[in-house]
Parts: structure tokens; C-alpha cells; sequence
């Protein structure tokens, strides 16, 4: 959803209007009623916070034998599996878990986004996300926030330590295996202490690489890693080139993590009309191609890549399914609508797309005037029947919809207790539905 940047005072004065019952920003019907009516601002609140923390990640590699000479062998790079062959025979080989296959003769070519048997990378094929079995993949979760969370923890000390509370949490109590972590940045510190951009902050990169580690021990659990909130985005939300050297940086720093999602921007904003869905079109392509570039330089498979709705706050995907992205053949790309909207919109947003795209649904939640839980539960089981990742906003005390309650005194919410509220039981209803 869309979060706009403001000072220390407003967060104050936001949390008090949040008490008197206002909802979230992005929310609507149709487009045609969304022209007539102005967007309203989500709520957030920002308060200090203390302690810190940074870690750091370890990723491993393989080991094969390689043989030429119209043998047979294997050669693996980066934790892969895989085998090559030259002069005659056939045979195939793997970098960095994926599968590819060479050879004199009788070999074949396959396709990038194939991967190992075995191997935990995802790909796509057709409409559909797949295991490297071939079997289709369920991810569902909630969205998580960064050391900054939402605003509550940038005038204090990081503390990588709180979102892996949250995280155990979220995924050993409440049954999700797929989170969406937003990564919250901005431009000049008005009073924040902690709010960087990953490329000007290591130990912010130091902690979101601690935070993949973690969720690394947790068996079968995807992570999206989303820039949500950054100062290179453009007015529109949109990327650019500056929002795409981040990623670059992302992709070579967790290029050998099978289980991270790449998630380009938060919400492309407004463009009611689809006027400029392909200035839109053009600048994901881009940087998708940005992270593609990286990949092939360090030989590793295609991460999937996340490209948000064109419009009305990434609500809308219809210019992709006429437009698919190109950038890398469009292997490996994922696209994103966020839903805060009744059952009746539902086909529009991401039941029509997903007939030909591999679609995701990156938030949804409870709207007053526009969605109910009622209506959450009818999106997870349609999200469910449709075979259609979705993720829940959000796991936070003051970043509504909330899933979980504000205990936090009106502090950052360090050592909170964790519980659910209203909403927050209502999604953990939906993960208790076998999938």
C-alpha cells in the first residue's frame, strides 16, 4: 500500500487519527469511481526505538567432476547439482542449483529457468509458479516489515533481533511459508536515525541479509523482498535507473539464495485510465533486465522477479496479459496486484489475469467501505482454487490493517506481546485450510 513520507509529528499526529478509527489509504471499487475520488493516506506512526543488531549470511557451493572426451561427468557451481559433457556424448550441467544441459551429439538446450530436481529454486511455466518437481508451489503469508517498521523504529537503533521474533512467529505459530519483506528507505533523515537506502547503509544490507538467513533455517519458507518505500522511486512510484543499481546490488548479494523473491516497487500509483501503462511496462522491464544482467554475470539461475500492477496502486494487471515482460525472454517473472476490494471486483483484479499469468497477490486486508473479512476469506479461497499466492497486510501493530494488536505503549513494539487481532484471527483461519 501506499505509505507517504512524513516527519516525526505527523506519524504523532497520524496516530491519533488512527485511534479515532481511520482506515487505509489504497482502497477502491473501480476505476471510474477511484477518478472521482481522492486517495486517502494510510496510517502509520513513528516512535523510537532501542537496541540493535546486524548479521550476515553464508551461502555454499558444490563440488562434481567434470569429463571430456565423449564421457560422461558432472560439474556443479554454487550449491547446484549437474553434469557436463563434451566431444561427442551428451550430458548437462548446472550452475548455482539450476539445471542446463550441453554437449556434442545428442545434447540439448534447456531453457534458463528450468532447475535441478531436488533443488529449491522456483520457476514459472505458462500461468503457473513451480517446484523444481514440476509440482505447483502455495505460498501464502503476511507481509513483514523491515528494522524500520512502517515508520515505528526509524529514530531509534535497528533491531534485527524484533523482525525474527516476528518472523518465528508468523511462521511456526501461525503456518505461514511465505512472507513478504518490505524494505523501507528514504532520502534525508528529518529526525530518523534509521532510514537509509541499502546502498548508502551496510549495516541495514548487513541486517536484510541476516533476516534471509534466518528465514533460510525455516523449511519450505519463500521470502519476497520488496522495495517498499524508497527514495528512488519516482513521484508515481515507478522505478528508475537508481532503483535499479539497488537491485543490481540485491541480486549480486543474495544471488545464491534459491528461497528470495525480488519484488520491484511497492505500488505504481493513480493512472486511472491506463494512459501510461507503457511508460510503466517500460520501466519494469528495465529493471528486470537490471537483475538479469547480474545473474548471467555471476552464472546463477533466474530469481523470480515481482512486477507490480501498472495502476491504481498496483491493483490492475491487464496491460501484462496483452504485454508480458520481456526482459530475460520473460522467464521467471511473477506479477503483483495488491486487493483491497469486495468480491465483485475480484475477477478484474486476479482471477482473469491468473488464466494466463503467474500471478500473486503481494497484499490484501480489510478495508472500511471497500473490504471485509468476509470478503478476505472469499479471496483466500479463491486464491486457494486458483493455485494463486497471496500475502496478508500486515504483521504489525500500527500499519493497518493490522494483523496483530498494538502493544507496544505507543513505542516500536520491541518484545511486544504478539497477538492477533480481529483480522489477524480471521487470516489464521485461512492458513489453517488445508492447500
Amino acid at each position: 500500500m501506499y505509505f507517504s513520507r512524513m516527519n516525526k509529528t505527523q506519524f504523532a499526529v497520524l496516530i491519533a487519527v488512527s485511534l479515532m478509527g481511520c482506515g487505509v489509504g489504497e482502497v477502491s471499487l473501480t476505476d471510474s469511481e477511484m477518478q472521482s475520488a481522492a486517495q486517502p493516506p494510510e496510517v502509520d506512526a513513528g516512535v523510537s526505538a532501542t537496541g540493535g543488531g546486524s548479521g550476515s549470511v553464508t551461502t555454499g557451493g558444490g563440488s562434481g567432476s567434470v569429463t571430456t572426451g565423449g564421457g560422461t561427468g558432472n560439474t556443479t557451481t554454487g550449491g547446484g547439482s549437474g553434469n557436463t559433457t563434451t566431444g561427442g556424448g551428451s550430458g548437462n550441467t548446472a550452475t548455482g542449483g539450476g539445471l542446463g544441459t550441453t554437449g556434442g551429439g545428442s545434447g540439448t538446450t534447456t531453457p534458463p529457468g528450468v532447475i535441478a530436481p531436488g533443488s529449491e529454486w522456483l520457476h514459472t511455466s505458462a500461468n503457473h509458479i513451480l517446484r523444481a518437481d514440476g509440482s505447483r508451489w502455495h505460498g501464502r503469508g503476511a507481509n513483514l516489515q523491515d528494522t524500520r517498521g512502517c515508520g515505528a523504529c526509524t529514530f531509534g537503533a535497528p533491531n534485527v533481533n524484533e523482525v525474527l521474533r516476528r518472523m518465528d512467529m508468523l511462521v511456526d505459530d501461525w503456518g505461514a511459508n511465505f512472507i513478504r519483506l518490505t524494505l523501507e528507505s528514504y532520502g534525508a533523515a528529518n529526525g530518523m536515525t534509521n532510514y537509509a537506502p541499502v546502498p548508502s547503509d551496510p549495516a541495514f544490507l548487513a541486517d536484510i541479509k541476516a533476516i534471509v538467513a534466518h528465514a533460510r533455517t525455516k523449511p519450505g519458507l519463500y521470502v519476497l523482498i520488496s522495495l517498499w518505500i524508497d527514495p528512488s522511486f519516482t513521484s508515481m512510484g515507478w522505478p528508475t535507473a537508481q532503483t535499479n543499481a539497488t537491485w543490481q546490488l540485491l541480486a549480486r548479494e543474495l544471488k545464491n539464495e534459491p528461497r528470495v523473491i525480488f519484488g520491484i516497487v511497492n505500488e505504481p500509483q493513480a493512472n486511472y485510465d491506463g494512459a501510461l501503462d507503457s511508460q510503466v511496462w517500460t520501466a519494469m522491464n528495465a529493471a528486470v533486465q537490471a537483475i538479469r544482467d547480474v545473474e548471467s554475470q555471476e552464472g546463477t539461475p533466474h530469481h523470480l522477479v515481482s512486477v507490480q500492477g501498472t495502476r491504481s496502486w498496483a491493483r490492475r494487471l491487464d496491460y501484462y496479459v496483452t504485454h508480458p515482460i520481456s526482459a530475460g525472454l520473460g522467464e521467471n517473472v511473477i506479477y503483483e496486484t495488491h486487493v483491497y476490494d469486495p468480491i465483485a471486483n475480484f475477477g478484474a483484479l486476479f482471477e482473469q489475469p491468473a488464466q494466463t499469468l503467474p500471478v500473486i497477490i503481494g497484499e490484501f486486508g480489510p478495508a472500511s467501505g471497500y473490504m471485509t473479512e468476509a470478503d478476505c476469506t472469499q479471496l483466500m479461497t479463491r486464491a486457494r482454487a486458483l493455485e494463486v499466492p497471496h500475502l496478508a497486510w500486515t504483521f504489525h501493530q500500527r500499519c493497518p490493517p493490522n494483523l496483530i494488536q498494538d502493544n507496544s505503549a505507543g513505542a516500536c513494539g520491541i518484545n511486544m506481546a504478539l497477538a492477533p487481532t480481529s483480522w489477524g484471527n480471521t487470516f489464521k483461519a485461512g492458513l489453517n485450510v488445508a492447500w
